[in-house]
């Protein structure tokens, strides 16, 4: 086998390695789309039993003045002759809250390398490899004989 065919063969593994599992619609790219939908399922379903649960109490709390003032009282430490003037839950700003959830990702995510990284570091190994076999290929001595036997 010539250096070139060598190099050749392992440049078309490597390059096969990565269309299957490194590309954009690869195994690892996969794998990291069902890991997020799982998480985002998860989110969907406990956030809908919480509203569930948030409507329940909303609509209890409209109709009964009783339940208004032992909800008053439960959070906010009321004795029993206070009254309840106002009742309102405070409405963070959009941009607090997304940088919370923003910063909780960054944190799960940095255990696993980024996929970007994996990829960079594939195809460094991967170029070095197919050099590395054509000059080693390269510099052997020939051990065919090009003398045709009669």
């Amino acid at each position: 086998m010539t250096p070139a065919r060598a190099s050749f063969v392992v440049f078309y593994l490597s390059a096969l390695f990565y269309v299957f599992v490194l590309s954009g619609a690869g195994l690892a790219e996969r794998m990291k789309l069902n890991k997020e939908l799982d998480r985002v399922t998860g989110e969907v379903e406990r956030l809908i039993l919480e509203n569930q649960g948030l409507e329940e109490k909303e609509r209890r709390l409209k109709n009964d003045s009783y339940a208004l003032e032992k909800e008053a009282r439960k959070y906010y430490l009321l004795s029993e002759n206070a009254y309840v003037l106002k009742f309102e839950d405070p409405i963070l700003p959009v941009g607090e809250e997304k940088g919370r959830i923003q910063k909780a990702n960054v944190q799960a995510e940095l255990s696993v390398p980024p996929l970007s990284l994996i990829r960079f570091f594939y195809l460094s190994f991967s170029v070095f490899l197919v050099l590395g076999v054509y000059w080693k290929l390269k510099r052997l001595p020939h051990t065919s004989n090009s003398k045709r036997l009669i």
